[in-house]
């Protein structure tokens, strides 16, 4: 037999075991005592807030043989069947699968008959959004002249998309998402319920991560107590939730911070070899940000986002200390950008590279970060398969330069597709209205989709934008030894051999 999930489990019987909703559950608590119980009641709020919980509580209220003071017995023959789900008379549907207006229609027929078990029949229908104008309409009417013996309770996550009509006939209760403090005193409970230990870190990164939720913190503690019993560690959560550890974290800024471009590639390396998605990585590295920005601003008494060990908050410190706060905040900006970008990307790991590479140009040694990008050129005095040297002063005149960082930016804004065939591209410059774009060994199939229309035509316009000219493209293979190099060739078609000299 499967085991019970704990937010199943640890499911709140009584009113006042529900977290965080006070307000909400005063008022219902109140209206079972007075008997002023409504025919109609809409539950708002974010997942895992609670929502269904106090739905079945308040089923188990109305129908309770012996309630104390508007709290439901629980040991009464109705309460134990509704905690068990077999009442008859509290019926549960979900609008996301029953959303049509046939199902309402059954409802409505159904409703007429009178309880078969209890004092009120109570229906629960979650996720109420979901249902068709038709369903909606069909269900207005009942709520507009419902049997005295029957409560509706709708719960929706949406509740702009719920009808006026509908919503000005019910009570609306909104919920909460719960404090991080709140949930952390539910983790405790629940791993002491279990008879198990659990660092007290562990706990704060699960109430992180589950962003308000309650049934999340509990789904994701339920996770790492399968990954790795007693106790639950840091690192045990780190790896279930595939984050990124704040050490490693603090060591991939500061190589961002350094300039580092070599050092900065290995780091990207290293976190996706270990299986981290792209998206999350990002998303980590933002967060580290945030932290930074917050530190710059508020100092010590900065909230963080993550959970840092006082070491790494110490180099966040310093960090945060070396930049400005403009700095950072552009920083954040594209790691928002590159967020954005990465949802719809095939080939995340080029726009990860060049952004991060960009961000290095913007948080380090701007003189360095340019010093080792012209060093990794073709066409500088040096390259992976040779050196091509550019004799200055020559009658025979010289490549311009692109501002191919512009360039890519522009591309990127326009279509995210093409700015990331062109992440690995090279631009050797452009004379005489020719722009030469070379791909290394590799990369063909890049070269061969920007080689289609729609894609060059896209890099031509942002070209031309920029150079304030007509120019033409044209895409070049990098080859293995230099004097096999198109592009060499190229650079000696145009300028002769007697500007352009090839070292091994």
């Amino acid at each position: 037999m499967a085991q019970l999930a704990l937010y199943r489990g640890l499911r709140p019987q009584r009113f006042e075991e529900v977290v965080g909703q006070e307000q909400t559950v005063r008022a219902l608590k109140n209206a079972v005592q007075q008997g002023r119980v409504s025919h109609a009641y809409l539950f708002c709020g974010p997942r895992g807030t609670g929502k269904t919980s106090v739905a079945k509580i308040l089923a188990k209220a109305v129908n309770c043989i012996e309630p104390v003071g508007g709290e439901p017995c629980n040991h009464c023959a109705s309460c134990v069947d509704i905690a068990s789900g077999n009442f008859m008379d509290v019926i549960e549907i979900d609008a996301a699968s029953n959303r049509g207006i046939d199902e309402i229609r059954d409802l409505r027929e159904k409703v007429r008959m009178l309880p078969a078990q209890g004092k009120t029949k109570v229906y629960i229908i979650d996720e109420v959004h979901m249902l068709t104008t038709e369903a909606f309409n069909a269900l207005l009417k009942t709520l507009e002249e419902p049997p005295e013996s029957v409560v509706f309770i709708l719960a929706t996550t949406e509740p702009n998309k719920i009808p006026a009509t509908v919503a000005s006939r019910c009570q609306r209760y909104n919920f909460r998402r719960l404090s991080q403090v709140e949930i952390m005193q539910r983790l405790r409970t629940a791993i002491a319920s279990q008879g198990i230990e659990a660092e007290e870190k562990a706990l704060e990164v699960i109430a992180r991560r589950a962003t308000g939720s309650l049934r999340d913190g509990l789904a994701i503690l339920d996770q790492c107590l399968a990954y790795s019993s007693s106790p639950v560690t840091y690192q045990d959560v780190l790896k279930v939730l595939g984050l990124v550890d704040d050490r490693f974290l603090g060591d991939f800024f500061a190589s961002l911070i350094e300039g580092d471009v070599a050092q900065v590639l290995a780091g990207l390396d290293t976190a996706l070899e270990e299986g981290k998605e792209p998206l999350q990585f990002v998303r980590e590295a933002a967060d580290y940000l945030r932290d930074m920005l917050v530190v710059k601003a508020v100092g010590p008494q900065a909230e963080l986002s993550r959970v840092i060990a006082d070491v790494a908050l110490s180099r966040l410190r310093r960090q945060a200390d070396m930049l400005d706060m403009a700095v950072i905040l552009d920083a954040l900006k594209s790691m928002m950008r590159l967020s954005g970008e990465l949802r719809f990307s095939e080939t995340p790991r080029f726009i990860m590279e060049v952004t991060f590479l960009e961000l290095a140009g913007l948080l380090g040694n701007k003189e360095r970060v340019k010093a080792l990008a012209h060093a990794a050129s073709p066409l500088a005095e040096k390259d992976s398969s040779g050196v091509v040297r550019k004799q200055k002063g020559s009658a025979r005149g010289t490549l311009a330069e692109v501002p191919w960082a512009k360039v890519l930016e522009l591309v990127r804004s326009k279509k995210v597709t093409t700015y990331a065939l062109l992440a690995e591209a090279r631009c050797m410059g452009f004379k005489d209205g020719l722009v030469i774009v070379g791909f290394k060994k590799g990369f063909k199939f890049h070269r061969e989709r920007m080689e289609e229309k729609e894609n060059k035509d896209i890099l031509v316009g942002v070209l031309q934008e920029v150079l304030k000219q007509k120019v033409e493209v044209q895409f070049v293979m990098l080859g293995d030894s230099p004097e096999e190099d198109p592009l060499v060739r190229k650079a000696i078609e145009m300028f002769g051999q007697d500007v352009v000299e090839i070292t091994e």
